[in-house]
């Protein structure tokens, strides 16, 4: 199809060629127009599509808010409920704890002179235990010089001090050394009761 031969010119054909070449679409197999509108078909098509699921999403999300909305006001009463069972479980649980913290914490004459037995020195003699309700006092005589004596009630309070049936109820734990005309030691030692708790 070259424009350069004449359309009414005869040739060996038997009949007038009437082509308007110039109207003729173009005879490529895929078209620059094919292609641009392909082109630009399927950018608006994805682009539907996008927009499409976008919306989706959009309509689900408010879908699950509506949804745990309405849950959230249907089980707003039985959150109450348990919150407030919660809060009286804490009451109790303080009462229980205190009444423990109070058993626990319960000192046993009977007990404290048995462990003071255990731990107290061969060469310590104890003539007598007094208490109060602020102090237990042990006083008793020691048969060694007084230096001597001095360093064994001394060692022997730091031990009492570590003792884990003994220390814990006690605040102070103080000794003392008198000296006898007739040169016997005798000695005191001085629990003081740490006061009960409230």
């Amino acid at each position: 199809m070259t424009k350069s031969r004449d359309p009414l010119a005869l040739g060996p054909h038997w009949h007038v060629d009437c082509r308007l070449e110039t109207e003729l679409p173009e005879d490529n197999v895929v078209g620059k127009r094919f292609l641009i509108n392909a082109l630009f078909g399927s950018a608006t098509l994805a682009l539907i599509l996008f927009t499409g699921w976008l919306a989706y999403m959009n309509l689900s999300l408010h879908s699950q808010i509506r949804d745990w909305d309405q849950r959230i006001t249907e089980s707003r009463k039985e959150v109450q409920e348990i919150q407030k069972l919660q809060r009286d479980y804490l009451v109790e649980a303080k009462k229980v704890d205190h009444a423990y913290a109070l058993m626990k914490s319960s000192f046993f004459i009977s007990g404290f002179t048995a462990h003071l037995g255990q731990t107290l020195p061969r060469q310590l003699n104890v003539d007598s235990i007094d208490s109060s309700e602020t102090a237990i006092m042990v006083r008793g005589s020691i048969h060694e010089s007084y230096e001597t004596a001095s360093d064994l009630l001394s060692g022997y309070r730091k031990q009492l001090l570590k003792e884990p049936e003994i220390a814990p109820f006690f605040d102070k734990i103080n000794t003392d050394l008198v000296r006898a005309p007739d040169n016997t030691i005798s000695f005191e030692i001085t629990f003081q009761r740490k006061p009960p708790p409230a």
